[in-house]
Parts: C-alpha cells; sequence; structure tokens
C-alpha cells in the first residue's frame, strides 16, 4: 500500500532518490532520513539507530532476508549498514517503531528492508568513484559492474564489485578505520512458467580483507644499578586484521493471482569471521650516550575465528477476501548457529593442558519456529484497520505472542488521522549467553616512580537472560494541499523493558581463574535492566515548488532515557533537524543537484578524550552534517558527478565518537549500455 496508507511511520528512498545522492551503501541511503541516526564508533561500525533505539533492535534485511553477520553485542548488524550496496536495489524501507508482530525478534526498533531490482529488460551499469578527505588522508575508490536481462521465460541480474579503503591517520601509525579491499559479488537468476509462477536462485558472496593499526610511545625510566637512573623509551606497534567472508543462498518459489499472492523460500546465510590482532613491543635505554635496544620479547598475538549460520524455511500468502478484507498469514522456522574462539557455555572444558582462555571454543545453537497473520480491514471508505499477531517459540526461551493494531481514518480527502498500539521483542544472541572473550588486554605501564595498571575487559556471557520486551504507542495527523504538499505530525512513546545491558561484576581475572591473561581484567557480563523509555514527537514535510524543485524538512523531539537509572541514553540527540533540496530538471544535460542536511543538537555522548576505561565523562554537543551532490549526462548513455560530504569538516574521531573524519570530496562516471 502507499506510504499515505499505512498507518505505520513509513519512509521510502526510492531508486530515484538513490540515482540523484549516488548513494553507494545502505548507509549512503539513510543520510537525510527522518527520526535515523547513523553514527560511527572506534572501530568504523555504521551503527543506526532509529527513533533512539540500539542499533541491535533494529532489524535489516534484503528482499525480507535476515542476514547472517557479527555475534558481537554491541555491533550487531552495524557492519552491514556499509557493507549492504546499492547498485542493485529499486528501493529502501525504514519503518520506525516495533514490528514484531509480523517479523519477531530483532525489531524493537524499527525495519529497514532492502528491496532489489527486478530484471524486466536487458542493461548493463558501470560505475567508478574515486573519494578522499579534505587533508589528503584516507578514503579511497568503489568500482562496479551491473548487468540484468530478461527474454521469455528467462531472467538473470549479476552484479560485481571492487572496493579500497586508505588509512585515515589521526597521528604517526596510528589509523582512524579499517582499511583494505572490499569485493561483493550477487548473482540471481529466475524462470517464469507458464502460468505465471516465478522460480528463482541467488548466490551472493562478500570478502572483506581489512586492517587497522596503531603506536603509542612511553617515555620513562629505570634503575640500572651503580648507573641510577636512565632514560627508557617503550614503543608499541600494534594492528588488528579482520578478514570476513559472507556467503548467500536462496531458492524461492512465488506466484499470484486475483485471490492470491503466496511466496515459498529457503535460505542460508553463511558468515565466517578471522580475526588477529598482534602487539609488539620494542625497548630502548639510553645509555653512555646513545640510544641502545634492549632484547625483543616475541609479538603478543591473540586469533579469533566465528562462524555463523543462519538457515530459514518461509512461506506467506495474502488473500484478498473481497473488497474488505485483505489476510496475510505466513510462518517461518529458523535455525541460528554459531561457533567460535569467542564462546564458552559454562559446562565446557578448556582445552590443553594450560587451560589458556584464549584456546577456548564452543559452539550453541537456537531454533526458531513462528507463524503470524495481519488481516487489512476496511469497514468502510473512511477507515483502514489492521490487526496483526505472531506467535514465536523458541527452544531456548519458550514461546512469546506479540500483537500490534494500527489504523489509519480519512477524515476528509485531505486529512488523515492514524495511530498504532504495537509490541516487540527481542531474544538474546548466542554471544550474549556464551561470550568468552578478552575484548582489551590487561597491562602493566611504566610510569615513573612506578608501575601503573591499565585492566582490560573479558566478557564472559550470561545464559540467564530474558528476552527484551518493548510496547509502543504512535499517534499523528497529516494534511495535504493539493498533490504539492503533505504534512505529518506525530507522536510516539516505546516502553522497553528487561533491556540488555553489559556491565562490570566488580570482579578482575587473574592467572587462577583466567590462565593466559597477559594482565588483569574486568570481568564484564550482561544484565537484563528494568525499563528504559523512548518518546518523542515528529513533524515533518514535503513541497513541490515548480516542476522541478522538491523541498522537504523534518524535526524530531526526543527524550530517551534509562528509567531505572533516571540517566539519559547516549549517542543520541534530543533535537535533530532535516533539510533536503533537490533539483530534477527534465534535459538531461542540465545539471542535477541535491542537498541535505541533518542537524544534531543536544547530543549526548561519552567523550573518551576526557574519560577513562574506568571513569566515563558524558557531555552534550551540537553538529550539522551537510552532504551536496551535482550530476548530469555527457551524453544518453554516460553520467557523471561532483559530491562534497560533510560540508561543515565536522571532525570527531575515537572511542565513542560519532565517526566523522572531516569533509571528503567524490568524483564518479557512470556507463549504461
Amino acid at each position: 500500500m502507499s506510504v499515505k496508507e499505512t498507518p505505520s511511520a513509513v519512509e521510502v528512498v526510492d531508486s530515484k532518490k538513490l540515482e540523484q545522492t549516488q548513494a553507494k551503501t545502505l548507509h549512503d541511503a539513510l543520510k537525510g532520513a527522518l527520526g535515523v541516526n547513523v553514527f560511527n564508533d572506534f572501530q568504523g561500525r555504521s551503527n543506526v539507530s532509529i527513533r533512539g533505539s540500539e542499533s541491535r533492535h533494529v532489524l535489516i534485511m534484503v528482499d525480507g532476508k535476515r542476514l547472517g553477520g557479527e555475534l558481537s553485542y554491541n555491533s550487531a548488524n552495524a557492519w552491514d549498514v556499509d557493507r549492504i550496496r546499492m547498485e542493485d536495489v529499486e528501493k529502501v524501507e525504514i519503518i520506525r517503531g516495533p514490528a514484531g508482530a509480523l517479523y519477531g525478534s530483532d525489531a524493537m526498533g524499527g525495519v529497514i528492508n532492502v528491496i532489489t531490482k527486478t530484471p524486466d529488460k536487458t542493461i548493463a551499469t558501470v560505475n567508478y568513484e574515486y573519494d578522499w578527505y579534505e587533508n589528503g588522508k584516507g578514503a579511497g575508490y568503489k568500482g562496479n559492474l551491473y548487468l540484468q536481462g530478461s527474454e521469455n521465460h528467462y531472467s538473470y541480474k549479476i552484479n560485481a564489485g571492487l572496493n579500497k579503503n586508505r588509512p585515515y591517520e589521526v597521528s604517526e601509525g596510528n589509523d582512524a578505520n579499517f582499511h583494505g579491499k572490499e569485493q561483493p559479488l550477487s548473482l540471481n537468476v529466475g524462470y517464469t512458467f507458464d502460468n505465471g509462477n516465478k522460480l528463482s536462485a541467488d548466490f551472493s558472496r562478500l570478502k572483506e580483507e581489512t586492517r587497522k593499526d596503531s603506536k603509542s610511545v612511553t617515555n620513562t625510566s629505570v634503575i640500572m644499578g651503580m648507573m641510577g637512573t636512565i632514560p627508557q623509551v617503550i614503543t608499541e606497534y600494534g594492528a588488528i586484521i579482520n578478514n570476513n567472508k559472507r556467503t548467500d543462498y536462496a531458492l524461492t518459489y512465488s506466484g499470484n493471482d486475483d485471490k492470491h499472492d503466496w511466496m515459498l523460500r529457503a535460505y542460508k546465510s553463511v558468515y565466517d569471521k578471522d580475526y588477529t590482532s598482534y602487539t609488539d613491543t620494542y625497548k630502548k635505554l639510553f645509555m653512555r650516550g646513545q640510544w641502545i635496544d634492549q632484547k625483543h620479547e616475541d609479538p603478543e598475538v591473540k586469533h579469533d575465528t566465528v562462524k555463523r549460520t543462519l538457515s530459514v524455511i518461509e512461506g506467506k500468502d495474502t488473500i484478498n477476501l473481497g473488497d474488505k478484507n485483505r489476510l496475510t498469514a505466513g510462518f517461518e522456522y529458523r535455525q541460528d548457529k554459531s561457533e567460535g574462539t569467542r564462546l564458552k557455555k559454562k559446562s565446557t572444558s578448556l582445552p590443553g593442558a594450560g587451560n589458556n582462555v584464549h584456546d577456548a571454543y564452543d559452539e550453541a545453537t537456537i531454533n526458531y519456529l513462528a507463524a503470524y497473520v495481519q488481516d487489512e480491514f476496511r469497514p468502510n471508505e473512511k477507515w483502514l484497520v489492521i490487526p496483526s499477531v505472531r506467535y514465536d517459540h523458541s527452544d531456548k526461551f519458550g514461546s512469546e505472542v506479540t500483537g500490534r493494531l494500527g489504523t489509519t481514518y480519512n477524515a476528509a480527502d485531505d486529512v488523515r488521522i492514524k495511530a498504532v498500539v504495537g509490541q516487540g521483542y527481542r531474544t538474546p544472541t548466542v554471544n550474549e549467553m556464551y561470550h568468552y572473550w578478552e575484548m582489551y588486554n590487561g597491562r602493566y605501564m611504566p610510569m615513573a616512580p612506578s608501575q601503573v595498571m591499565y585492566y582490560g575487559q573479558f566478557f564472559e556471557g550470561n545464559p540467564d537472560l530474558k528476552p527484551e520486551k518493548s510496547l509502543s504507542y504512535e499517534l499523528a495527523i497529516e494534511k495535504d494541499w493539493g498533490d504539492k504538499t503533505t504534512v505529518h505530525l506525530g507522536a510516539y512513546r516505546n516502553e522497553v523493558k528487561d533491556l540488555i545491558n553489559s556491565y562490570w561484576t566488580g570482579r578482575t581475572t587473574n592467572s587462577t581463574t583466567h590462565p593466559g591473561l597477559v594482565g588483569p581484567d574486568h570481568i564484564m557480563t550482561y544484565k537484563n535492566v528494568p525499563e528504559a523509555t523512548l518518546q518523542g514527537v515528529e513533524l515533518y514535510g514535503s513541497h513541490r515548488l515548480g516542476k522541478d524543485i522538491y523541498l522537504n524538512a523534518g524535526y524530531t523531539f526526543l527524550d530517551a532515557k534509562d528509567k531505572t537509572a533516571g540517566t539519559r541514553l547516549t549517542d543520541r540527540a534530543k533535537h535533530q533537524v532535516t533539510l533536503g533540496v533537490s533539483y530534477q530538471p527534465e534535459n538531461i544535460y542540465a545539471w542535477d543537484l541535491s542537498f541535505d542536511l541533518v542537524s544534531n543538537i543536544d547530543y549526548y555522548f561519552n567523550n573518551a578524550e576526557k574519560g577513562s576505561m574506568g571513569h566515563s565523562v558524558y557531555e552534550t554537543k551540537d553538529f550539522t552534517i551537510a552532504n551536496i551532490m551535482a550530476s548530469r549526462h555527457l551524453n544518453k548513455d554516460t553520467k557523471i558527478y561532483l559530491g562534497i560530504d560533510n560540508i561543515s569538516n565536522h571532525q570527531n574521531f575515537g572511542a565513542y565518537s560519532d565517526g566523522n573524519l572531516g569533509r571528503m570530496y567524490r568524483v564518479g562516471m557512470e556507463y549504461k549500455f
């Protein structure tokens, strides 16, 4: 149904918008989306928040399929915001607010569904983009080839890319980002039978070979017997090598007629992670007027592997029961299996005689079974009522029923009132239950006149966690002025219970309980926080100025609090203003322009520059990110484009940052044949 019809708060980024802004990743596509905040942390992960939700509470899908990805509690689906490419995408649908009644676990904050293109003609596209930052550091290039064809009963499409990111050095030897190669590849083959039913097979693979380097220099002194105190320099070189591969397979059989629109599908998503970190330490002493190298110890190396496999069988059917009822019913079986060196159940022993914690290896599986039903009921021309309910069963967490009721009332031809009451929930992940991994290592650092202990963090899972649950309310009114202007005003409240959060247990590791660690770590785990509340107001509108100029603007107020502690939730702005202007001339040889702006006011964050691992400093700030893009055709098949991201050159990188590295310039071309 159309965005105006649906009771839900929905935004669609269509192919025209994607092409005009030259969006290359899902991150690009979400720029300027109302109530959506995309921020990067110190590892470069593009965490996405909808209406103040955490990234792990946003369900990201491609053509309705889940993606196998990171196990980590705090990254969840964050890496995928940059991994999902837009060359094969028709549109991106964003649902703001819980949608558990249709989508099940993980859709507590909202849903982002990436809809790929359907081959209906033969065409090929090649594009190449080169990027660089204001100061000449970092950025890289993106290249892509897209082919599609359709003839008689057959269709196909192929999408292949090669991307390379360069390191952005914030100081000598210290990178702000993971850099290296990324190679996405996807294939689709379809066959349409004489009766209109379609069988399609999909295969995709993503390979990443990335790394991030660091360097630290410590000036100290040591006592050398009769020589007394002499200067010492300790230089540590570190690196994280992060290589990942995801392989997806899907087989879909679908059909539709006047009564039914149905689909059966089986798919698998396999994610392999190979993660190595090492620290190499060099020491020098100043003796007899010269610097002398001390004995060099072997580097400290940690190697981790993770494999996650999602296996899904699902089906659904939408049935037209008449002019007033349209019923959708479906089922889903999903198996989520994980294994690797970052997992260990309490009942599993460490291998080897030394019981080294870095040798941990375990596996765990969660099986899900679900059924859902939704009715689109129209009692009269003014009313649309959509009730939905879903039953989920898990072999680890038992059964859960979530419901949702949405309605749209056409008070007049140009006025609509919308209301939604809905539930959401999220089951704990394998990682949260069985995590067993040293995220940061503790170590003694020489600081004159003594050594200072810097504690690391060792995460252990909690198998007794309960599922997170939410209950949300929305009320909105929309008004049209002809076919050129629409304004939406809405309020929402989302009450979250049993929110899963990480915390320090108050205990530290030692050589007896955790053999193999360099120094003592704070033992971290997860617990359920009784309640958090996210509520706010949304005001946005769109206006067509003349035949070629389009305007849209929005304002959101967000109040996001941990009700138990009475504190604000971090990495969220209390006020957010969005503005978009686009000029779309009919003449393709004229310049096509787009401008978008997002202002974050009273943005609450953890200032890592003023704090430390054991002492956090929270502050607020205001910042604006604006982007501009211009494109035009050189001929009917060739287009060039020039753009600037982050025009204001806002910079903020490091731990707990919003991840902006500064002003970036984009130059690219596209050729169709």
